[in-house]
């Protein structure tokens, strides 16, 4: 992982509006990958495209079946996706703090009560491509002091984890949602889970 500051980006990454949500209110810290977010370097380790990113928040694939019943009423809530509304609200940003590779269905399925997903989304990401590991990545997450409302593009469009928006938006004035303290504690939850 670089150490490079990064006070600005142009890059978001498209999510679930209720993980975004999730990540944004402190309820959630773990992202699931099985390639997308993730690119092969020389060595063959796999390592997070970008470190830091903007929080993209996605309503056009959210899965009932894939989601807790307690957040189903949250999916009306989020308003008609960013191609028909012509705008895409930014609230916040993430930035990755540990990537964990693991092929063990249980330890996988041991994350369930710390995420909004449902044994089901665990399920599918274990059987899709069965031979490639999933990528248990922590994440924290910062809020601005301001949502900020950009134009939506057609490039945005598309089944893919990276956005990279017109025009560069900056990190000024964010603030993390959970302190330290909390942040480390429910990290190493996450990570004694996906090691242990």
């Amino acid at each position: 992982m670089s150490t490079e500051v990064v006070s600005a980006t142009h890059i978001a990454l498209k999510e679930w509006a209720v993980v975004c949500e999730m990540l944004l209110t402190g309820k959630q810290i773990v992202l699931l990958r099985k390639g997308g977010i993730l690119e092969q370097k020389i060595g063959k380790e796999f390592q997070i495209e970008h470190e830091a990113f903007f929080l993209y928040p996605n309503t056009e694939h959210q899965s009932k079946e894939q989601l807790k019943p307690e957040f189903h009423d949250r999916m009306s809530s989020y308003g008609p996706p960013a191609k028909e509304s012509g705008k895409l609200t930014i609230a916040g940003y993430g930035r990755v703090v540990d990537i964990v590779k693991t092929s063990d269905p249980s330890k996988l399925r041991a994350l369930e009560p710390v995420t909004v997903w449902t044994q089901a989304l665990f399920d599918m990401r274990i059987n899709y491509k069965p031979e490639k590991p999933n990528y248990v990545v922590t994440v924290r997450a910062y809020k601005l002091p301001q949502p900020i409302a950009i134009p939506y593009h057609a490039d945005y469009a598309g089944c893919h984890s990276w956005v990279p928006m017109k025009a560069e938006l900056s990190f000024a004035g964010a603030v993390p949602v959970l302190d330290d303290a909390e942040f480390e504690r429910r990290r190493q939850e996450i990570l004694k889970t996906v090691q242990g």
